[in-house]
């Protein structure tokens, strides 16, 4: 697709197109026709791993399709950007990479794909190249790989343990596994893991990454690659902590904060696409408090553990629908200001539609997938109340995030369709705002919503999916019962409170909407910056101390003397090379410098060697003085040795 690109570019995003289409008909063959593929290289820890089981072939199934609507938004999205085949690239060693975990069976394939996925991601929200682009992709980058060195850690102690990585055996060798060591190795893991998913407190990245990231982008990054993180947690959990109250109670903790913290910043927010990251935040915090319950409950996990996959599933096509949408507002108004956009949707029944089905589904509204994910997750935390003292309040809480979910929803709405358009929106508001191409992505992004709310179908994916989250599938639940709907009831009630008790009253000052959160509540500059600053600065004075006091008078004297025996004796021998070596890279006045303070200065007539003396003291100096360089060629190491022990093993 790159080099296509180079060349046709309508020619390049065909290619991207036809590979998504590919592999979402393979997938769909393979999950609906329940067939089963593997693949494995090497023994574990291996070297690839994959399945094609029913959960792995689903969300590859879901992977592909959202990469199918998302490359089809592209043309039209990216009709004015530069650098547009590089993007093609990144974009689809993404898909591949996140494909790749969906479907790995071994925690260190799931690894290797896991850190693909960063690496090539980050280039996403890097794409603008502006100054809030930069900034943002720093956080994610710096976020994914301090999670992927911690979550390495962890599978370096778990396999120290266990002798496996095999997620298949994990269960069975962790079971004789010491608590204390069992905990250590999980915690780690869970961390590097939570980093991609958004968990509180490492969601920091995901509220600064989706506003400055394209709209296709966000739309993958929300939907499909925080389940890249979701898929550590559930491993991790039912594998390792299958009924063990104590790991689901930390879970439940950290999961309810995050629905909590999510869904305010939600209402706050006065961006659109930022709204929408948040609101992720918030769902993915539903989710971890599903594989809470799934973790205490045990063999009788069934509502959990298919609560947890038809949630997975719903808010992955609920984002897609959402960032879809926010992309083709995008493309008409450039901005995403909540007061310059008012009134735009009017008139638009598809753009409508997609806002109303994406809305309602993450309000978990009856008729919804949404609401039968909540309602299986709802009830299973109710079981868990003799299991866990806090389980009460954590329910009610639950139910508090998903009436803020349906506020800030209800805000965005109200903004886009009921509102009076502004001058600029009502200049935009005629005419097509769509191309033919745009039109079919958003209309193919709603069809999957419409199915999944209904319970035979849900009952169908919980049947071959299910197992993955440790229990056996949901069956026979009344969804329109009483009692289940009693739950979306007080939904309704509590967002309807909040809607007009916070949103309409705290966060709208004078007619226009005004973020009332302070800067210094920013949890990133306040709290994680100072701190790294502080350790970087501590480390950076012991490195210096010794570099300068003790390393400089041995270890680079020794360095530097054979450095210099190397390069007399290869003096001659590179006579030949006189004009080659004149072109160095380092200043010609440096190198002149140079010379004449090691030769007493006078010259002397071996040129190359006098080069490549020159150019050997300033690259030794270099490293005897950045520290920074001593971290790079360390963590190379590390990594090398790292890879070199494990799979050798």
């Amino acid at each position: 697709a790159y080099f296509v690109g180079k060349r046709k570019l309508t020619a390049a995003y065909a290619v991207a197109l036809g590979v998504s289409l590919a592999e979402t008909a393979l997938f769909a063959y393979l999950f609906f026709a329940d067939v089963s593929l593997s693949i494995t290289v090497g023994a574990s820890p291996a070297l690839f791993s994959l399945a094609s089981d029913g959960f792995r072939s689903l969300y590859a199934l879901i992977a592909s399709f959202m990469w199918s609507v998302t490359t089809a938004l592209l043309p039209e999205y990216f009709a004015h950007y530069k650098n547009r085949e590089r993007l093609l690239f990144f974009w689809l060693v993404t898909f591949a990479s996140t494909v790749g975990v969906f479907l790995s069976t071994d925690l260190a394939t799931t690894f290797i794909f896991f850190e693909i996925v960063s690496f090539a991601s980050f280039v996403w929200v890097l794409h603008d190249e502006s100054a809030e682009a930069i900034s943002a992709a720093k956080t994610y980058l710096a976020t994914a790989v301090f999670g992927g060195m911690i979550m390495l850690l962890g599978l370096v102690f778990l396999y120290e343990h266990t002798g496996t990585l095999a997620i298949a055996e994990i269960a069975n060798a962790t079971s004789n596994m010491p608590v204390t060591a069992k905990f250590a190795s999980g915690i780690l893991l869970l961390f590097g893991f939570a980093a991609k998913a958004g968990m509180i407190p490492l969601h920091i990245w995901l509220p600064k990454a989706h506003p400055v990231a394209p709209a296709p982008a966000s739309a993958l990054l929300s939907g499909v690659l925080t389940k890249v993180g979701v898929y550590g947690i559930v491993t991790v959990s039912v594998t390792m902590f299958y009924a063990n109250a104590k790991w689901g109670a930390m879970l439940l903790i950290f999961g309810v904060a995050t629905l909590l913290l999510g869904a305010f910043m939600a209402l706050v927010s006065v961006n659109l696409k930022r709204t929408l990251a948040c609101s992720s935040m918030s769902q993915i915090g539903f989710i971890v408090t599903g594989i809470a319950a799934a973790s205490i409950l045990g063999h009788h996990n069934s509502h959990a553990a298919t609560g947890v996959i038809l949630y997975m599933l719903n808010h992955s096509m609920m984002k897609l629908i959402l960032f879809s949408a926010a992309g083709v507002l995008y493309m008409n108004l450039h901005k995403l200001d909540l007061n310059s956009i008012r009134g735009w949707g009017r008139g638009k029944p598809l753009f409508c539609l997609a806002f109303i089905l994406g809305g309602a589904g993450l309000a978990g509204i009856p008729g919804t997938g949404g609401y039968i994910a909540k309602t299986l997750i709802h009830e299973a935390i109710l079981e868990c109340v003799h299991e866990v003292a806090f389980a009460k309040t954590a329910e009610i809480l639950f139910l508090c995030g998903g009436g803020c979910t349906l506020a800030y929803m209800t805000k965005l709405f109200v903004i886009l369709f009921i509102e009076k358009p502004t001058e600029q929106t009502a200049q935009h508001s005629t005419g097509s705002y769509k191309n033919t191409l745009t039109t079919a992505a958003l209309a193919a992004a709603c069809v999957p919503v419409t199915f999944t709310g209904v319970p035979a179908v849900s009952e169908f994916i919980g049947k071959r999916a299910a197992f993955f989250a440790g229990g056996e599938p949901a069956v026979g639940v009344h969804f329109f019962s009483l009692e289940c709907l009693s739950g979306a009831l007080y939904t309704i009630v509590i967002g309807a409170a909040v809607y007009f008790l916070f949103v309409r009253t705290v966060t709208r000052r004078n007619g226009q909407y005004v973020d009332v959160v302070p800067a210094w509540a920013d949890l990133e500059k306040t709290v994680y910056a100072p701190v790294i600053k502080a350790l970087t600065s501590a480390l950076s004075f012991i490195a210096r101390f010794f570099g300068e006091n003790v390393v400089s008078g041995a270890i680079y004297r020794g360095a530097k003397s054979t450095l210099m025996f190397v390069a007399h004796a290869l003096s001659d021998a590179l006579d030949a090379l006189v004009y080659v070596s004149k072109r160095t890279v380092f200043r010609a006045s440096d190198a002149k410098r140079l010379i004449e303070k090691e030769n007493g200065g006078e010259g002397r007539a071996h040129p190359v060697r006098d080069a490549l003396r020159a150019d050997i003291t300033i690259l030794s100096s270099g490293i005897t003085d950045n520290f920074s360089y001593a971290l790079i060629a360390t963590a190379i190491g590390i990594c090398v040795i790292v890879f070199a022990i494990i799979f050798s093993l």
